[in-house]
């Protein structure tokens, strides 16, 4: 039987596609009479006839078969907005049943766009229906995804779960604030603050040391039984400095942010604000220990490649650039989202924090006679920089 229903489907597919309606009507209707559930059939059904009233029916039925069906979902409410009387009540059945006149003012109710036509595949250019994900003749996906709005247009809530902040991670790789802030504002607390910077700092630990062992590892020099043991105590250090420095700026940039937030109108309080800025802390913090392992894989590659004569202290000290405005664009868009704010004043209330906080650093630098530079701020930029030491 099923077969018969797929060369029946295949054929009533063709008439269609060659504009012979009639004939593709009553194949497609006994493709249906053989199985009322076939959503491709109801889809096709409603390319094919003619009344406005068998084609909401076939696209009804399409959509309660499959919820996701975006195409009939479309295309039925844009058949409603008409607001056109139906010259006569369809004979195809509802699967559904009848509706009330309460839902179809509803479904009526919410502009949309007219569905696609036809989608042209990107590779063979064969023309598809306008529902389609992938095309019938080469399987090429027709739906091209982009990551920013498909984060944007999430609709399920994140959860009160340490690793649902891999999903405000990924927001701000594709700087998206409102999908990586917005929703951590109802889940902002002291827990998933502190959770966010530990599992920052073991994560981005878990980088370098990864890395550290991989290069030796590959030449031959690193002896696992012996030389593990005596790296543990060392990388446990490194992890627990990791965690301080973190929080060193955690507790230097929200004050300041805050304030700065305040005087340009903000009103979020003092708890969600602290929570979204360690977020986007964490974040950098990822981001620095990815970019400090390329940065020790990088040069053995090359090497086993052959001899490069690359300028790797300029594209080292850009990249420190790059790091740099890209923390500054995520503390803005934290103060942003966590306030409320206009994108001009998110930006400003940033400024204000990265000139308080070079004042800040020079101070220090100035009283301790350069101290201050040599013994906190190189070793932790280190861990991040290696290139530095």
């Amino acid at each position: 039987m099923t077969g018969q229903i797929d060369s029946l489907l295949e054929k009533g597919i063709e008439a269609a596609r060659i504009h012979e309606k009639k004939r593709a009507q009553e194949i497609l209707t006994h493709v249906i009479e053989l199985d009322q559930y076939n959503e491709k059939a109801w889809l096709w059904l409603s390319s094919v006839v003619d009344s406005q009233s068998d084609k909401e029916v076939c696209l009804e039925n399409a959509l309660l078969i499959n919820p996701d069906n975006t195409y009939a979902a479309m295309g039925l409410q844009h058949i409603r907005r008409q607001n056109i009387p139906p010259s006569s009540s369809s004979v195809l059945p509802r699967l559904a049943g009848e509706r009330t006149p309460i839902e179809r003012e509803w479904e009526t109710s919410t502009p949309v766009a007219p569905p696609p036509k036809v989608r042209v595949c990107p590779r063979c250019e064969f023309h598809n229906p306008g529902w389609a994900y992938l095309c019938d003749r080469c399987g090429t996906n027709l739906r091209q995804v982009n990551l920013k709005e498909a984060l944007s247009e999430a609709s399920q809530p994140r959860k009160r779960y340490p690793y649902t902040l891999v999903e405000a991670w990924g927001g701000m790789l594709v700087f998206d604030g409102a999908y990586a802030f917005r929703p951590e504002i109802a889940l902002a607390s002291l827990g998933r603050s502190i959770s966010a910077l530990i599992t920052a700092a073991v994560l981005a630990s878990m980088f370098r040391i990864v890395a550290a062992i991989l290069v030796p590892a590959l030449a031959g020099e690193y002896d696992l039984r012996s030389q593990f043991a005596s790296d543990a105590q060392k990388w446990g250090e490194q992890t627990l400095l990791l965690a301080l420095a973190m929080l060193l700026v955690w507790v230097a940039a929200t004050p300041l942010t805050w304030v700065g937030a305040r005087l340009l109108g903000g009103k979020q309080g003092l708890k969600v604000h602290a929570h979204l800025v360690i977020v986007a802390v964490s974040a950098w913090t990822l981001l620095g220990a990815a970019i400090a392992v390329l940065v020790i894989l990088t040069p053995y590659l090359i090497a086993q490649v052959g001899a490069l004569d690359l300028p790797f202290e300029q594209v080292f000290n850009w990249v420190g650039i790059a790091m740099g405005v890209i923390g500054f664009v995520w503390l803005a868009q934290a103060t942003r989202e966590a306030h409320s704010l206009s994108a001009t004043r998110g930006i400003l209330a940033a400024i204000f924090v990265a000139t308080l906080g070079a004042v800040l650093f020079f101070v220090l630098n100035s009283a301790t006679g350069g101290g201050f530079a040599d013994s906190v701020a190189k070793p932790l930029l280190v861990f991040f920089l290696p290139w530095l030491g």
